[in-house]
Protein backbone atom coordinates (compact mmCIF):
# COMPACT_ATOMS: atom_id res chain seq x y z
CA UNK A 1 0.00 0.00 0.00
CA UNK A 2 2.69 2.44 0.40
CA UNK A 3 5.31 3.80 -1.81
CA UNK A 4 7.99 6.19 -1.53
CA UNK A 5 7.79 9.25 -3.28
CA UNK A 6 7.79 12.98 -3.67
CA UNK A 7 10.88 13.23 -1.45
CA UNK A 8 13.84 11.16 -0.86
CA UNK A 9 12.87 8.43 -0.15
CA UNK A 10 13.17 9.46 3.90
CA UNK A 11 9.17 8.75 4.65
CA UNK A 12 6.21 6.34 3.70
CA UNK A 13 3.59 7.74 1.91
CA UNK A 14 0.57 5.66 0.02
CA UNK A 15 0.30 5.74 -3.75
CA UNK A 16 -1.63 8.45 -5.22
CA UNK A 17 -4.62 8.26 -7.61
CA UNK A 18 -3.30 11.63 -9.65
CA UNK A 19 -0.33 13.48 -10.59
CA UNK A 20 -0.74 16.45 -7.64
CA UNK A 21 0.98 18.57 -10.33
CA UNK A 22 -2.08 20.38 -11.56
CA UNK A 23 -4.42 18.03 -10.31
CA UNK A 24 -6.56 20.79 -8.31
CA UNK A 25 -6.06 20.36 -5.21
CA UNK A 26 -6.13 23.80 -3.73
CA UNK A 27 -6.05 25.63 -0.21
CA UNK A 28 -8.76 28.30 0.34
CA UNK A 29 -8.98 30.72 2.84
CA UNK A 30 -11.76 33.72 3.17
CA UNK A 31 -11.94 36.46 5.35
CA UNK A 32 -14.37 39.24 6.49
CA UNK A 33 -13.85 42.55 5.22
CA UNK A 34 -11.55 44.99 7.53
CA UNK A 35 -11.11 41.93 9.21
CA UNK A 36 -14.77 42.09 10.64
CA UNK A 37 -15.33 39.31 12.96
CA UNK A 38 -18.17 37.50 10.42
CA UNK A 39 -18.44 34.21 12.30
CA UNK A 40 -18.28 35.86 16.09
CA UNK A 41 -21.54 33.44 16.82
CA UNK A 42 -21.97 29.76 16.65
CA UNK A 43 -25.09 30.21 14.91
CA UNK A 44 -22.96 31.96 12.24
CA UNK A 45 -20.61 29.47 11.67
CA UNK A 46 -23.01 26.70 11.82
CA UNK A 47 -24.90 28.95 9.17
CA UNK A 48 -21.64 28.94 6.98
CA UNK A 49 -20.82 25.53 7.07
CA UNK A 50 -24.17 24.59 6.32
CA UNK A 51 -24.38 26.11 3.06
CA UNK A 52 -20.81 24.91 2.24
CA UNK A 53 -22.43 21.83 2.82
CA UNK A 54 -25.24 22.15 0.72
CA UNK A 55 -23.49 23.59 -2.27
CA UNK A 56 -21.07 21.08 -2.24
CA UNK A 57 -24.37 18.22 -3.38
CA UNK A 58 -24.55 20.04 -6.72
CA UNK A 59 -21.48 20.55 -7.36
CA UNK A 60 -18.18 18.90 -8.65
CA UNK A 61 -16.30 20.26 -5.73
CA UNK A 62 -14.94 17.55 -2.69
CA UNK A 63 -14.15 19.50 0.24
CA UNK A 64 -10.76 17.55 2.11
CA UNK A 65 -10.63 19.38 5.36
CA UNK A 66 -11.80 22.75 6.93
CA UNK A 67 -11.96 25.23 9.60
CA UNK A 68 -13.65 28.44 10.68
CA UNK A 69 -12.25 31.08 12.92
CA UNK A 70 -14.08 34.06 14.08
CA UNK A 71 -12.92 36.18 11.41
CA UNK A 72 -11.93 33.93 8.59
CA UNK A 73 -11.73 29.89 7.75
CA UNK A 74 -9.65 27.96 6.11
CA UNK A 75 -10.60 25.00 3.17
CA UNK A 76 -8.91 21.93 1.79
CA UNK A 77 -10.81 21.52 -1.88
CA UNK A 78 -10.17 19.50 -4.55
CA UNK A 79 -11.79 20.24 -8.20
CA UNK A 80 -10.40 19.52 -11.79
CA UNK A 81 -11.90 23.09 -12.92
CA UNK A 82 -10.85 26.13 -11.04
CA UNK A 83 -13.44 28.11 -12.58
CA UNK A 84 -15.42 25.75 -11.08
CA UNK A 85 -13.93 25.90 -7.60
CA UNK A 86 -14.24 30.24 -8.31
CA UNK A 87 -18.26 29.79 -9.12
CA UNK A 88 -18.74 27.70 -5.98
CA UNK A 89 -16.92 30.04 -3.70
CA UNK A 90 -19.40 33.08 -5.01
CA UNK A 91 -22.04 30.92 -4.93
CA UNK A 92 -21.37 30.27 -1.18
CA UNK A 93 -20.68 33.51 0.24
CA UNK A 94 -23.21 34.88 -1.66
CA UNK A 95 -25.05 33.20 0.26
CA UNK A 96 -24.07 33.68 3.04
CA UNK A 97 -23.97 37.57 2.44
CA UNK A 98 -27.22 37.73 2.35
CA UNK A 99 -27.63 35.60 5.27
CA UNK A 100 -25.04 38.37 7.77
CA UNK A 101 -26.50 41.71 6.04
CA UNK A 102 -30.35 40.47 7.16
CA UNK A 103 -29.13 39.38 10.85
CA UNK A 104 -26.99 42.49 11.38
CA UNK A 105 -29.10 44.60 9.73
CA UNK A 106 -26.80 46.03 7.58
CA UNK A 107 -25.78 46.17 3.79
CA UNK A 108 -22.52 46.06 1.37
CA UNK A 109 -19.94 43.82 1.04
CA UNK A 110 -18.91 40.74 3.69
CA UNK A 111 -15.80 39.54 2.55
CA UNK A 112 -12.79 40.58 1.91
CA UNK A 113 -12.30 40.12 -1.34
CA UNK A 114 -13.43 36.67 -3.05
CA UNK A 115 -11.28 34.53 -1.55
CA UNK A 116 -7.41 33.70 -1.30
CA UNK A 117 -5.93 30.01 -3.35
CA UNK A 118 -3.22 28.36 -2.63
CA UNK A 119 -2.28 25.25 -5.30
CA UNK A 120 -1.02 21.91 -3.34
CA UNK A 121 1.41 20.95 -5.78
CA UNK A 122 2.56 17.58 -4.36
CA UNK A 123 1.20 15.05 -1.73
CA UNK A 124 3.65 16.28 1.30
CA UNK A 125 2.13 19.58 0.96
CA UNK A 126 -1.36 18.20 1.05
CA UNK A 127 -0.51 16.12 4.42
CA UNK A 128 1.23 19.60 5.33
CA UNK A 129 -2.01 21.71 4.36
CA UNK A 130 -4.22 19.62 5.98
CA UNK A 131 -2.49 19.93 9.56
CA UNK A 132 -1.55 23.53 8.91
CA UNK A 133 -5.68 24.06 8.43
CA UNK A 134 -6.50 21.90 11.41
CA UNK A 135 -3.70 23.43 13.52
CA UNK A 136 -5.05 27.17 13.28
CA UNK A 137 -7.16 27.17 16.61
CA UNK A 138 -4.16 26.14 18.38
CA UNK A 139 -2.11 28.34 17.25
CA UNK A 140 -4.17 31.40 17.89
CA UNK A 141 -4.41 30.18 21.10
CA UNK A 142 -8.51 29.02 21.21
CA UNK A 143 -7.25 25.23 22.43
CA UNK A 144 -4.52 22.84 23.46
CA UNK A 145 -4.94 20.47 21.14
CA UNK A 146 -6.80 20.06 17.52
CA UNK A 147 -9.42 17.54 18.68
CA UNK A 148 -10.59 19.96 21.13
CA UNK A 149 -12.10 22.79 18.18
CA UNK A 150 -15.49 21.95 17.05
CA UNK A 151 -15.33 23.71 13.83
CA UNK A 152 -12.80 21.87 11.78
CA UNK A 153 -12.91 18.82 10.29
CA UNK A 154 -10.40 16.94 12.32
CA UNK A 155 -12.74 15.34 14.18
CA UNK A 156 -14.73 14.05 11.27
CA UNK A 157 -11.20 12.13 10.17
CA UNK A 158 -11.84 10.38 13.97
CA UNK A 159 -15.00 10.16 14.62
CA UNK A 160 -18.15 10.80 12.77
CA UNK A 161 -18.70 12.34 9.04
CA UNK A 162 -20.25 15.38 8.44
CA UNK A 163 -18.71 16.87 5.10
CA UNK A 164 -15.70 15.03 5.04
CA UNK A 165 -17.25 11.81 2.99
CA UNK A 166 -15.85 8.62 1.20
CA UNK A 167 -14.29 10.67 -2.37
CA UNK A 168 -12.74 12.73 0.57
CA UNK A 169 -10.80 10.24 1.87
CA UNK A 170 -10.10 8.86 -1.34
CA UNK A 171 -8.84 11.73 -3.00
CA UNK A 172 -6.37 12.23 0.47
CA UNK A 173 -5.43 8.73 1.30
CA UNK A 174 -6.40 6.53 -2.05
CA UNK A 175 -6.72 2.71 -0.93
CA UNK A 176 -5.10 2.97 2.41
CA UNK A 177 -7.08 1.31 4.91
CA UNK A 178 -6.13 1.94 8.22
CA UNK A 179 -6.15 5.96 7.11
CA UNK A 180 -6.85 7.13 11.16
CA UNK A 181 -3.77 5.35 11.85
CA UNK A 182 -1.95 7.96 8.99
CA UNK A 183 -4.11 10.53 9.23
CA UNK A 184 -2.45 10.68 13.09
CA UNK A 185 0.83 10.36 12.22
CA UNK A 186 0.35 13.51 9.50
CA UNK A 187 -0.42 15.83 12.38
CA UNK A 188 2.34 14.27 14.47
CA UNK A 189 4.82 15.39 11.75
CA UNK A 190 6.30 18.64 11.77
CA UNK A 191 5.31 21.21 9.15
CA UNK A 192 7.67 21.77 6.44
CA UNK A 193 5.73 24.04 4.23
CA UNK A 194 4.56 27.44 4.43
CA UNK A 195 1.00 28.31 3.46
CA UNK A 196 -1.32 31.83 3.20
CA UNK A 197 -3.04 32.81 6.35
CA UNK A 198 -4.32 35.59 7.89
CA UNK A 199 -1.88 37.80 9.52
CA UNK A 200 -3.46 38.50 13.08
CA UNK A 201 -3.67 42.01 14.23
CA UNK A 202 -0.98 43.22 16.43
CA UNK A 203 -1.71 44.03 19.99
CA UNK A 204 -1.47 47.52 20.47
CA UNK A 205 -3.78 47.89 17.64
CA UNK A 206 -5.94 45.36 19.58
CA UNK A 207 -5.68 47.71 22.49
CA UNK A 208 -7.02 50.55 20.00
CA UNK A 209 -10.01 49.18 19.18
CA UNK A 210 -11.04 47.89 22.34
CA UNK A 211 -10.95 51.62 23.61
CA UNK A 212 -13.02 52.41 21.16
CA UNK A 213 -15.35 49.93 21.72
CA UNK A 214 -15.52 50.69 25.36
CA UNK A 215 -15.14 54.36 24.81
CA UNK A 216 -12.16 54.67 27.78
CA UNK A 217 -8.80 54.28 28.28
CA UNK A 218 -6.96 50.79 28.46
CA UNK A 219 -5.76 52.08 32.14
CA UNK A 220 -9.45 52.28 33.27
CA UNK A 221 -10.55 49.02 31.28
CA UNK A 222 -7.82 47.35 33.32
CA UNK A 223 -9.77 48.39 36.64
CA UNK A 224 -13.14 46.98 35.25
CA UNK A 225 -12.83 43.38 36.72
CA UNK A 226 -16.18 42.10 34.36
CA UNK A 227 -14.19 44.01 31.02
CA UNK A 228 -11.24 42.27 31.63
CA UNK A 229 -12.08 38.77 31.56
CA UNK A 230 -14.02 39.51 27.97
CA UNK A 231 -10.31 41.29 26.94
CA UNK A 232 -8.33 38.48 27.70
CA UNK A 233 -10.29 36.12 25.90
CA UNK A 234 -10.10 38.75 22.62
CA UNK A 235 -6.50 39.37 23.20
CA UNK A 236 -5.88 35.81 23.11
CA UNK A 237 -8.34 35.21 19.86
CA UNK A 238 -7.50 38.31 17.95
CA UNK A 239 -3.60 38.30 18.39
CA UNK A 240 0.03 36.84 19.45
CA UNK A 241 -0.08 38.28 22.40
CA UNK A 242 1.41 35.90 24.73
CA UNK A 243 0.07 35.04 28.39
CA UNK A 244 3.30 36.86 29.57
CA UNK A 245 2.91 39.71 28.11
CA UNK A 246 -0.75 40.33 28.63
CA UNK A 247 -0.12 39.82 32.34
CA UNK A 248 2.50 42.13 32.38
CA UNK A 249 -0.02 45.01 30.21
CA UNK A 250 -3.03 44.22 32.54
CA UNK A 251 -1.39 43.80 35.90
CA UNK A 252 -1.77 40.11 36.21
CA UNK A 253 -0.41 37.23 37.01
CA UNK A 254 0.36 34.35 34.02
CA UNK A 255 -2.10 32.48 36.24
CA UNK A 256 -4.99 35.09 37.10
CA UNK A 257 -4.87 35.37 32.94
CA UNK A 258 -5.41 32.29 31.86
CA UNK A 259 -7.91 31.60 34.82
CA UNK A 260 -9.80 34.73 32.83
CA UNK A 261 -9.40 32.74 30.03
CA UNK A 262 -11.43 29.51 31.07
CA UNK A 263 -13.95 31.57 33.08
CA UNK A 264 -17.26 31.24 31.34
Amino acid sequence: LFLLIFGEGEKLVPRVARNLMRSGYYHVIIQGLNKEYIFSKKEYIEKYKSIVHKKLEDSDVVILGYCIMNNHAHFLFYCEKVENLSKFMQRVNISYSNYYNKRKDRVGYVFRDRYFSQEIINQKQLFNCLKYIHYNPVKANICRNMNEYKYSSYNEFINDREMINDNSLKLLFNTVDNYKELFEKIHLDKFEYDFLDIKEKEFDEFKKEIENEYKMKFEIIKSKKDILKIVVREARKQTKVSLKRLGEELGMSEATVWRCMKEK
